[in-house]
């Protein structure tokens, strides 16, 4: 799994490579409209301008990365060009609003556009789009653009568009790639289920959801019987299969808001939702039988197979109020009752609270002999 505190650099060396150039482009074409364009000012300020663009592009580029996140960095560089685009213009006197409104155009259009290639078709189209303005003003007599102006502004709205196209993509890479690690933290790898982390934060969840509203909660652990013998007969790869499948077969039992997750090993676990004990009872038959008739394997080797199922109900207001791994205990003490009375079968034992150490020693000691 890849390091969520990665520093910055890292992420802008991976997914924006480009953007530190085209940074240094925008601060390039910034200083080089404000020199051609210095209307009155001397050359003192302009040289103290564009040094100062120069010095505060290597303090952003460079010295950011240190002391924020990837998404800061770029935060902050959209934020401080967009102030400084209009700046820059004003201090040279150009403040057409013609280029304003294509610039912030850019900014909207290149950040949706979520894709730096989609972003250089859209500059390419802006550029022609922008250029063909200029041509139309000079045609049609009205103001035109300087010549020296819009040579600059062509290169300056293709880099803007390429740089904000950059930018929107590394976002959404990012959001991906944090979205991935969250999913990664909270499923099984190989089943694709939610794990044991998942389980019991959602388990937490639901038994403070039925003590609020009254209602029962079921609660089953299943395992598939004698499994080890699967993995000694016919390979880990098998035994991978064979678990795969299983979690298939659960899954489909399960209704919409129940949820279904791998404990670890051939263990799961099934939480039903406003279920009595009949129901979790009539629930864990269908899955029993579900997992009886079901042909495992592939063409090399095909079997079937038994799965013993234990089960146990919250009922609030009988009893204390359960911890997850209370309530997992007692379902995991009727599995191994089941499993101890023959395997293929369902048992429910009540929740009557907490469960005993004397219990919790005899589950243990049936999951050695029985399993």
């Amino acid at each position: 799994m890849e390091d969520t505190n990665r520093p910055a650099t890292d992420y802008l060396e991976k997914f924006i490579r480009p953007i530190p150039l085209m940074q240094w482009l925008v601060v390039i074409i910034l200083s080089a409209q404000v020199i051609t364009n210095r209307s009155e000012l001397d050359n003192e300020s302009v040289a103290v301008f564009v040094l100062s663009l120069l010095l505060g592009n290597v303090v952003l580029l460079y010295g950011l990365p240190k002391i924020m996140n990837a998404t800061g960095v770029a935060t902050t560089l959209v934020v401080v060009d967009t102030i400084l685009v209009p700046f820059a213009l004003f201090f040279s006197g150009r403040t057409g609003m013609d280029l304003f409104v294509v610039y912030f155009g850019i900014i909207m259009i290149a950040g949706a556009t979520g894709s730096l290639k989609r972003a250089l078709i859209l500059a390419a189209i802006t550029c022609t789009a922008y250029l063909g303005y200029g041509a139309f003003m000079l045609m049609a007599e009205q103001e035109s653009i300087p010549l020296n102006t819009l040579l600059l502004r062509l290169p300056f709205l293709l880099i803007m568009t390429l740089f904000y196209g950059a930018l929107a993509e590394f976002a959404q890479r990012e959001r991906r790639h944090k979205e991935v690690l969250a999913h990664d933290a909270m499923h099984d790898d190989l089943t694709g289920l939610p794990n044991r982390r998942h389980l019991f934060e959602s388990l937490d969840r639901m038994l403070e959801e039925a003590k609020r509203f009254d209602s029962p909660l079921s609660c089953a652990v299943v395992d598939v019987d004698r499994f080890k013998d699967i993995n000694d007969t016919y390979g880990h790869d098998i035994g991978d299969l064979v678990l795969k499948e299983y979690s298939a077969i659960l899954s489909a039992q399960r209704r919409g808001y129940d949820l279904v997750g791998r404990l670890g090993g051939d263990e799961y676990v099934w939480i039903l939702p406003r279920v009595e004990k009949d129901g979790a009872i009539t629930a864990g038959e269908r899955l029993r039988e579900a997992v009886e008739q079901h042909e495992f394997g592939d063409s090399s080797a095909s079997f079937h197979l038994t799965t013993s199922i234990g089960m146990t109900t919250y009922m609030p207001g009988q009893g204390g109020h359960p911890t997850p791994a209370q309530m997992l205990k007692a379902a995991d003490l009727a599995l191994y009752t089941a499993k101890r009375d023959g395997r293929n079968k369902v048992c429910h034992l009540p929740m009557v609270g907490p469960v005993s150490a004397d219990a919790e020693r005899e589950s243990a000691r049936d999951s050695r002999v029985h399993r």
